[in-house]
C-alpha cells in the first residue's frame, strides 16, 4: 500500500493531464449531446440523446472524483506516510548512536614482573579507550566530503574514513520532492578514474534507514570515494553525498601468547 501511494505521488502529474484531457473531452460529448437533443424531432433520437448525455455526465464526474483522490493521496498520504517512516527511522538511528567501537591508538606498554630482579614478566598493553562513534573505526585526516545536504543525500554509515573490511550496510538518506531512484558509486581515491556504479538502483526513498550493502570483498584494499547519488523523474541528479573509506582486508584474529595447539598422541 505505501508503495502505490509513492508511485502515485510520483506519476501525479501525468495524472492529472490524462484527467484534464479526459473532463475535456466528456463535455465536449455533452454539450454534442445536448445539441442533438435539442434539434432531434422522434423519441428515439431524443432518447439516444440523453442517453449519451447522461454518459458523458458520469464519465466526467468520475475524472473529477479521480483528480481529488490523487490530490488527496499526494498532499495528504504520502507526508503522513513519510511522517511515519521518519519517526520510526529516528528510533532506530538512536539506537544505532548508542554503538560504541574502539579506534586503534599507541597505548604504551605495562610490563609485569617480579620484584627486586631484572627479571620481568611479559609485556602486557593497555585496551585502548573506546572512541563513541555510531558509524565504526574511522581512519583521521580524511578528504573533505562533498555535498551531503542532511535531507536529500546523507550518509550515517559509512562515516567519512571509515574502515570497512566486511560486508555493511550502509544507513542515511535519499528522498527529494520529485523522486525517481538512488545508487551508490565508487571509485580509486588516487589516479583519474571516473565514478562507478555497484549494485543496482533502489527505487523508494529512504529517510534516517537503510540505503543499501556494502561487499568489500569485489574491491582490492585500499583508499575509495563512495558516493551515494539522487536522481529526479527526468533521470537528473539532484543530490549527492561524496566521502571517502578505506577497504582493507579483515583484521586477523589474535592469538594468546603461550599457548600452544595441543597435539595428538601417536596411537599405541
Amino acid at each position: 500500500m505505501t508503495s502505490l501511494v509513492f508511485f502515485i505521488e510520483k506519476i501525479a502529474f501525468g495524472l492529472y493531464v490524462l484527467s484534464a484531457g479526459g473532463i475535456l473531452f466528456m463535455a465536449y460529448r455533452l454539450q454534442q449531446a445536448r445539441r442533438e437533443l435539442h434539434v432531434s424531432q422522434f423519441k428515439l433520437e431524443r432518447e439516444h440523446a440523453q442517453v449519451r448525455q447522461a454518459n458523458a455526465i458520469t464519465f466526467g464526474g468520475l475524472m473529477i472524483e479521480f483528480v481529488i483522490a490523487v490530490w488527496a493521496i499526494t498532499n495528504v498520504m504520502a507526508p503522513t506516510l513519510r511522517d511515519i517512516r521518519l519517526g520510526e527511522a529516528s528510533t532506530i538511528g538512536t539506537g544505532l548512536q548508542r554503538f560504541v567501537t574502539s579506534t586503534p591508538a599507541s597505548n604504551p606498554a605495562i610490563a609485569l614482573g617480579g620484584s627486586g630482579g631484572g627479571d620481568q614478566g611479559p609485556a602486557i598493553f593497555q585496551t585502548p579507550v573506546p572512541t563513541a562513534t555510531p558509524v565504526g573505526t574511522i581512519i583521521p585526516d580524511a578528504p573533505e566530503i562533498v555535498g551531503c545536504p542532511r535531507d536529500s543525500a546523507w550518509f550515517l554509515i559509512p562515516g567519512n574514513g571509515q574502515l570497512v573490511f566486511e560486508a555493511t550496510t550502509a544507513w542515511g538518506t535519499a528522498s527529494i520532492s520529485d523522486f525517481s531512484s538512488y545508487r551508490f558509486e565508487i571509485k580509486p581515491a588516487q589516479g583519474d578514474a571516473e565514478f562507478a556504479p555497484i549494485g543496482g538502483d533502489y527505487t523508494a526513498p529512504v529517510v534516517d534507514g537503510p540505503l543499501g550493502d556494502i561487499f568489500p570483498r569485489n574491491f582490492p584494499t585500499g583508499e575509495y570515494r563512495f558516493r551515494l547519488t539522487v536522481f529526479d523523474n527526468t533521470n537528473t541528479v539532484r543530490a549527492l553525498c561524496e566521502i571517502t573509506i578505506h577497504i582493507s582486508e579483515p583484521p586477523p584474529t589474535p592469538t594468546p601468547i603461550g599457548v600452544s595447539a595441543p597435539t595428538e598422541e601417536p596411537p599405541s
